[in-house]
């Protein structure tokens, strides 16, 4: 069971991020492209909450200066997962505030093994 899982099981409230949590969003976050910046300065102020069992996470950020990036999902990582299936991770950003952070298989399986720092690797969008 992912620890968003565990969460969607429990209570569906915004909450600080796990640990691991932050560190995938500050991993997405290394990479310099336009907006970038306001997205870290709203990350500090995030919560989240469970969206699905896949890990995916609603995002919530109080008194944000919007960011002016140019796509929906300025970034995104992939890792493989524990069944060897190539996982993707986008953080999608509405109206330049971060709102989710989805994670889905490209085979449409569940997700087995959550995204970590280290198996994340990262491409931003085409600047």
């Amino acid at each position: 069971m992912t620890l968003a899982h565990e969460q969607l099981t429990m209570n569906d409230a915004f909450r600080s991020p796990h640990v691991v949590e932050r560190e995938v969003l500050e991993k997405l976050l290394e990479c310099d492209f336009p907006g970038c910046k306001e997205l870290r300065t709203q990350l500090k102020s995030a919560t989240v909450r469970a969206l699905d069992e896949d890990g995916s996470l609603g995002l919530r950020v109080m008194d944000a200066k919007p960011a002016p990036v140019k796509y929906r999902v300025p970034v995104e990582g992939s890792y493989v997962d524990d069944d060897g299936v190539i996982a993707h991770v986008l953080l999608h950003v509405v109206d330049g505030i971060m709102s989710e952070l989805e994670i889905f298989k490209e085979n449409r399986s569940a997700v087995r093994q959550p995204p970590t720092a280290v198996s994340l690797v990262v491409t931003p969008k085409a600047i």
